[in-house]
C-alpha cells in the first residue's frame, strides 16, 4: 500500500513530461552545485590549514584567500616567482579597492599568473599555491562581472 501511495505521489508531482524534465534538471543542478561547493570548500580549508601567511579577504560579501609572504621569509628556489606572483596579485587588489568599474587584469595578466604558478609548483612542490590560485580566480571573475555590467545598455 505504501509503495502504491508513493508511486501516485511521484506521478502527481511530475504529471507531465515537462514537469518531469524540470524535476530532473533541478535535481541534477542541485547535485552539481553541492559537489562543486564541497570540492571548493575542502580545498579552501586545506589551504588555510596548510599554507603559511594565508589570510581571508572579503569583497562585496564574497571571501577569498590571500597569501603574502614577508620578504625576509622568501628563500630558496622560485623565490623571485613567488615575489612576482604576490606583487601582481597585490596590484590587482589595489585596483579592486580603488575603482569599482575598471578591469583588474587582462588575458595576459591571467596567463602570466598561471605560468608563474606552474613554475612555483615545479620548482617548489612543497609551497602551497592554492591561495594564489583562489585569489587570481576571484579577480578574474570580478573582472568578468565588471565587464558584463559595463556592456549592459543603460536606460
Amino acid at each position: 500500500m505504501k509503495q502504491l501511495l508513493l508511486l501516485f505521489a511521484l506521478l502527481g508531482l511530475a504529471g507531465s513530461a515537462a514537469a518531469q524534465a524540470n524535476l530532473v534538471h533541478v535535481l541534477s543542478l542541485g547535485t552539481r552545485l553541492g559537489v562543486n561547493a564541497a570540492v571548493a570548500g575542502g580545498r579552501k580549508r586545506q589551504d588555510a590549514n596548510s599554507g603559511r601567511y594565508v589570510t581571508t579577504a572579503t569583497y562585496r560579501g564574497e571571501s577569498y584567500y590571500q597569501k603574502r609572504t614577508p620578504a625576509g621569509k622568501l628563500k630558496g628556489p622560485s623565490y623571485s616567482q613567488i615575489a612576482y606572483q604576490e606583487s601582481v596579485l597585490q596590484q590587482c587588489q589595489a585596483a579592486l579597492l580603488a575603482d569599482s568599474t575598471r578591469a583588474l587584469g587582462t588575458a595576459e595578466t591571467w596567463a602570466m599568473l598561471q605560468s608563474s604558478l606552474d613554475l612555483i609548483a615545479r620548482d617548489r612542490p612543497d609551497w602551497s599555491t592554492d591561495a594564489y590560485a583562489d585569489e587570481a580566480a576571484f579577480y578574474r571573475s570580478e573582472t568578468a562581472r565588471r565587464q558584463r555590467l559595463a556592456a549592459k545598455p543603460r536606460p
